[in-house]
């Protein structure tokens, strides 16, 4: 049987936070992260309660493990845990509509993606009954990883 998603995939733990910068400083104070610059793009999303654009910001750690820090958007699955917990596993995959698709066969029900042209594109969230969320991310977005963090570091 082969799986929705490869363990060698794994690329980063995400973290919905109240403010980026804020937990970007904290975070190089108590255990020397660095990071990219803090990006922000605004994206077309479904979410269970319809379609809405998003603005989304976000930062990589440039020192592996690799985190995400995410900034919280009330009242979507963006919304920070009331004690800051990890919010996902973020996984490279090849084909986003098909790993999507066998995610939900797999149990865990698709919560968001991102729309291109109307149709899931660029990553999806999914959640587990139990609260363990995946995120799948297209490769082919950042396919050498530790050259997309270098680009975006700060010069």
């Amino acid at each position: 049987m082969s799986h929705p998603l490869r363990a060698a995939d794994l690329y980063h733990t995400g973290i919905v936070v109240p403010d980026v910068d804020a937990w970007k400083a904290r975070m190089g104070e108590v255990a020397g992260y660095r990071w990219t610059e803090t990006m922000s793009a605004d994206l077309p999303v479904r979410l269970a309660d319809g379609d809405r654009v998003l603005n989304l910001r976000y930062t990589y750690s440039l020192d592996a493990p690799h985190i995400e820090l995410v900034q919280e958007i009330t009242g979507t699955p963006w919304t920070a845990a009331e004690r800051i917990a990890t919010h996902h596993l973020g996984y490279f995959c090849d084909d986003v509509p098909t790993t999507s698709k066998r995610l939900e066969e797999a149990g865990f029900a698709l919560e968001a993606c991102a729309l291109v042209d109307g149709a899931p594109s660029i990553f999806a969230y999914h959640l587990a009954p139990s609260g363990v969320r995946i995120e799948i991310v297209d490769r082919a977005r950042m396919p050498d990883f530790a050259a997309y963090l270098r680009s975006k570091a700060p010069q």
